[in-house]
């Protein structure tokens, strides 16, 4: 007997199997949650893929902090796109989102669901669970935007593509969905919108100080008075002047030519053209307010207070102030000189005048533009919006609109003091927006900011008057481009961008 105990002790074959039975469980246990927990952490991954995804989805849906149910079904949409049922055998899936309770900016999003186990259910392991939080915020900081809105005699037409609604009533709907969009005062921002409403001229007087516009403005402009008459014989044979008729010209070439021509009953008689420099002084009492003889300075106060503010654009920077004189090219001295009195006339701006022009076609005066400020609500918003849209004609300068909207928005300009570049700590992002139809329409005929072009021609340089005002728009954007300020274009008509 204890001879084959000690064989048996001592014998060592199928000890392999038994070690490796011994082994098989805890190896089975290794292996299997190797596997299984692969697979959750994979699981995990793609849930916080998809969880991220949503919230940011359902964030970049909002309009400013307001929460609906269309924002929550953008966020489920993108969770279930990225995360569908079943996805590495995922049960019992759930996904929730919602605003953070302390900051209505962030959206908090939270996905949860159950993988079943391969192998670890063995060991009494059925399910591992796998969950993922995220949020998104939206933090535009503080804003600054300007817009410039085109409010000519083709926005009040409809688009080219068809449609119910005129180009002024898009462009109306698109500023209300910029400040829905931008609206943030909730996370503390500050959003500050200033609107330019632009056509031939810019309505902005009352945006000014008395020492920015002219006091004592005298229209300068020469011209050819040409007299043609209609003449008959008397009855000893010598021509003489029936009727008379006065015209007048820009230029001595543009003038007929001295002569007669017959006509039935008589002949006509051209005159030579005589030249003429005429000086028209402004009385805004006079020409607007009825005859009321007051002072310049009085005047000047009629017209800043009045409303009806537009301005004839000043020279360039260094050019001569009278007569008036542009040139194609913008400096950014151009957008932020400043008049330092009431004397300093080369910085001041004229006063757009209808009734002491002569030789014009059309003029028309936009509704007041509004320097940059914070707007309480949408309803506010969208009365200020209706108020710089209410009037819908005349030509489209492209060139002027930019040009203010530049100046409203500089932050080393006229308006610096109420411009800071950081509220704080956080610095302002500057955005100027331009909404247009694309319809650039210039005529030489018709009173400007740039006076009358077939008169004065106060645009320096070669080129049609298209050409011009389109070099001086482009040099605008460079200068604006070159402060940091970004520019946006909405077009509202696909045919004339």
């Amino acid at each position: 007997m204890n001879r084959m105990l000690q064989n048996l002790r001592t014998d060592t074959k199928g000890n392999a199997l038994a070690i490796f039975a011994a082994a098989l469980v805890p190896l089975v246990a290794m292996v299997g949650s190797g596997l299984d927990v692969s697979l959750a952490y994979m699981a995990k991954a793609k849930m916080q893929n998809a969880c991220d995804a949503a919230v940011l989805a359902g964030r970049q849906s909002m309009d400013g902090n307001r929460w609906t149910d269309a924002n929550k079904a953008e966020a489920e949409k993108f969770f279930d796109f990225n995360f569908p049922e079943g996805t590495l055998g995922t049960q019992e899936l759930d996904f929730t989102v919602e605003p953070d309770e302390d900051d209505s900016a962030t959206l908090v999003g939270s996905a949860s669901g159950v993988l079943p186990t391969s192998l670890m259910h063995i060991f009494g392991f059925d399910t591992l669970p796998v969950q993922a939080d995220c949020d998104a915020k939206r933090d535009l900081g503080h804003n600054d935007v300007m817009l410039v809105l085109d409010v000519t005699g083709s926005m009040g037409q409809r688009p080219s593509t068809g449609g119910s609604l005129l180009k002024i009533q898009l462009l109306r709907n698109g500023t209300m969905g910029l400040y829905r969009a931008l609206e943030d005062s909730g996370n503390g921002s500050i959003t500050r919108f200033g609107m330019v409403s632009y056509s031939q001229t810019v309505n902005v007087a009352r945006s000014l100080r008395n020492e920015d516009i002219l006091e004592d403005q005298l229209f300068w402009k020469d011209v050819y008075d040409q007299r043609v008459c209609y003449q008959e014989k008397n009855r000893w044979g010598n021509w003489r002047d029936v009727s008379c008729e006065v015209n007048t010209y820009g230029d001595e070439d543009d003038a007929e030519s001295e002569g007669t021509r017959n006509v039935p009953g008589g002949r006509v008689r051209t005159y030579e053209p005589t030249r003429d420099t005429r000086n028209w002084p402004v009385n805004i009492e006079e020409t607007q307010w009825g005859r009321s003889w007051k002072t310049l300075a009085e005047n000047l106060a009629a017209f800043r207070q009045s409303g009806d503010g537009c301005i004839e654009e000043r020279s360039s920077i260094g050019q001569p102030e009278s007569p008036f004189s542009l040139l194609q090219t913008v400096s950014q001295a151009d957008i932020d000189a400043v008049a330092a009195n009431s004397s300093d006339t080369a910085l001041q701006w004229g006063r757009y005048d209808p009734a002491s022009q002569k030789g014009y076609d059309d003029d028309y005066c936009p509704a007041e533009s509004k320097k940059l400020a914070v707007y309480d609500n949408e309803d506010d918003f969208e009365d200020a919006i209706d108020d710089v849209t209410a009037k819908v004609v005349g030509g489209t300068y492209h060139d002027i609109g930019m040009l203010w909207g530049a100046r409203f928005l500089s932050p080393t300009g006229m308006f610096a003091s109420d411009n800071p570049t950081k509220h704080g700590a956080v610095p302002v992002n500057r955005h100027l927006v331009f909404m247009t139809d694309g319809e650039l329409e210039t005529y030489p005929g018709i009173y400007t900011a740039f006076g009358v072009d077939n008169i004065h021609d106060r645009i320096q340089g070669s080129g049609n008057l298209d050409t011009k005002h389109i070099t001086r728009f482009r040099n605008i954007c460079d200068r604006v481009k070159e402060t940091g300020t970004t520019i946006w274009v909405i077009a509202l008509d696909e045919r004339d961008t």
